[in-house]
């Protein structure tokens, strides 16, 4: 009777030890709990990902806004009225005058004929002579066949830094055609740049004595 009570005790061991967890040797510390970030804690972020800063606006005082102003307005004068390109002219025109003539002279000659020019009065000082125009267009046919081509029209007229007119671009244009042309071109260029920036004048707006 003895035995089977020490059977008995042993059999009930032997099932409560088979049903208590052991831990596993591999993971000694996983019944060991980790602490759980905090959800309100900054988290570090590379700057690359972030969006750059606005940058204040720089001040600009008033000196500095009206100095800005009277440049602008500046700028603007000059452009409207293409004065860049009539002081280029002009220095072309010194350029190719006489050696033994005085600038001075030649400058208010040079002024005094533009503006007779612009008011309808006189030749106009274009920079390209009639012998010059015959010279270019002689340089184009060189064969004297008396007309061009439309490529050789359009190469003669980029030479003096002008567009042809589409009219003027067909195949064997005559010589003395283009010559004209190139005549009339360079005058209404000219004129263009004489009353560039001036305001169309009317007869009504003339007031009576």
């Amino acid at each position: 009777m003895e035995d089977e009570n020490i059977s008995n005790e042993i059999i009930l061991n032997y099932e409560i030890h088979q049903l208590t967890p052991v831990p596993s040797p591999a993971t000694p510390h996983s019944s060991v709990s980790q602490p759980s970030p905090n959800p309100t804690e900054p988290v570090s972020v590379c700057k690359c990902l972030l969006s750059p800063e606005p940058e204040p606006e720089p001040i600009i005082s008033e000196r500095k806004k009206i100095m800005f102003s009277a440049v602008a307005r500046t700028e603007g004068y000059l452009r409207d009225r293409r004065i860049p390109e009539l002081i280029r002219f002009l220095l072309c025109k010194v350029l190719a005058r006489d050696p033994d003539s005085n600038v001075s002279t030649f400058l208010s000659q040079l002024l005094d004929d533009c503006m007779l020019y612009r008011a309808g009065h006189g030749n106009a000082p274009v920079l390209f002579e009639d012998r010059h125009l015959k010279a270019i267009i002689n340089s184009f046919d060189p064969g004297q066949r008396g007309w061009l081509t439309v490529g050789q029209v359009r190469r003669a007229f980029q030479t003096l830094g002008l567009t042809p007119d589409d009219d003027l671009l067909y195949d064997r244009t005559p010589t003395d055609i283009v010559l004209q042309s190139l005549k009339e071109k360079q005058e209404l260029e000219l004129f263009n740049l004489l009353t560039a920036g001036m305001k169309p004048w009317h007869a009504d707006e003339v007031s009576e004595p």
